[in-house]
């Protein structure tokens, strides 16, 4: 395959054919640069997830994107993970879950507790937040993982054909793993090939989401409602607001999701997203929102087609981990002073 983001080069890259080289095995469990154990991995691989993602993306070459940075990763002078000097992706990072930050009382609130790369959350084990326990320890991919396909036990097998045959220059629509948004089976969207390395309005992901009209309209297709499959639908779910109608009045319980701002009755605040006037607003690679649109067109603007403007989970969150609590892509608690408040792009007054 020769497309963006599939694997190429040659297979030894990769796997091994014999296991074992000059008497030593050569199939490496890593956990954290460490070797594990010697055992060989499924499909003769060299090494297992985390062995292959984890490095350092500041020198730019991203034809592997590295999740785990071993000594550090820069998350930007902005504060925000998207600055010119910043070498995080799209999902953070998971160095701070592992290691700790100075802006988090815990390290645990800093990312997902994936297995191999830091132990179970020490207050909440294996349950997620909103949802119910898991039984195991999360793992990257498979049955207890976020890739891959969860009906199939191991990380390696649920990935089956993924990488060999991925591309990034189509609109992914979920029918399977490898046609599925960053292998998360069932999700929808376009992948920005740098991974949104140092992204700017015209290079990012493209979130496809949905307005939900109804408190009984579930997000299929989004990442909202993938999270949801874990955490639970109450950010969206049905009664998650205390009265009135949907959408029009009445009070929300927790932050909505899955909600087209052009449909808010305070129109005003959200129509000055990321400093516009309603009408063509430069897209915001800080706070991102979500687009109905299933294109393979870049949405750099906001509010320039129907239901382009929709709230999800990763407008305030990042996926693998932040040095901030809650898995923030920025600094709200020390805001205002030293923090920073992303809440801005979308609530314009409140800043």
């Amino acid at each position: 395959a020769t497309c963006p983001a599939a694997v190429t080069g040659p297979c030894s890259d990769c796997h091994t054919m014999h296991n074992s080289q000059s008497g030593s095995p050569e199939a490496q469990n890593l956990i954290d640069g460490v070797t594990n154990d010697s055992s060989p991995n499924p499909g003769l691989l060299k090494t297992n997830c985390i062995g292959c993602h984890e490095g350092d993306n500041s020198a730019g070459d991203l034809s592997t994107p590295y999740v785990l940075d071993l000594s550090g990763p820069n998350y930007g002078g902005n504060g925000t993970g998207t600055g010119s000097d910043a070498s995080t992706l799209a999902a953070g990072n998971f160095y701070w879950v592992a290691n700790g930050s100075v802006y988090a009382d815990s390290s645990d609130s800093c990312g997902h507790n994936v297995e191999g790369i830091v132990g179970p959350d020490s207050r909440l084990a294996t349950v997620p937040p909103g949802g119910a326990d898991l039984s195991s320890q999360l793992t990257c991919a498979g049955s207890t993982g976020c890739h891959g396909d969860r009906s199939v036990s191991g990380a390696v097998a649920s990935m089956y054909k993924s990488h060999h045959w991925n591309t990034m220059t189509l609109w992914k629509d979920g029918s399977t793993v490898v046609d599925s948004y960053r292998f998360l089976l069932g999700v929808q969207g376009l992948e920005d090939p740098s991974y949104e390395y140092r992204p700017d309005v015209n290079n990012h992901n493209k979130y496809y989401g949905r307005d939900r009209t109804s408190e009984t309209v579930e997000a299929t297709g989004t990442i909202s409602g993938f999270c949801a499959d874990c955490h639970g639908f109450f950010h969206e779910g049905s009664g998650e607001i205390a009265s009135g109608t949907f959408g029009s009045s009445g009070v929300w319980l927790r932050h909505p999701i899955n909600f087209d701002m052009a449909r808010a009755v305070s129109s005003t605040e959200y129509d000055n997203y990321n400093g516009g006037a309603g009408s063509g607003n430069p897209y915001s690679v800080i706070s991102p929102v979500g687009t109905a649109d299933t294109t393979a067109v870049m949405n750099s603007t906001v509010y320039s087609v129907a239901d382009d403007a929709i709230v999800m989970c990763l407008s305030c969150h990042r996926a693998h981990g932040t040095p901030f609590d809650a898995v923030l892509r920025w600094n709200y608690r020390d805001w205002p002073g030293s923090g920073y408040n992303g809440c801005s792009i979308c609530h314009a007054s409140k800043d």
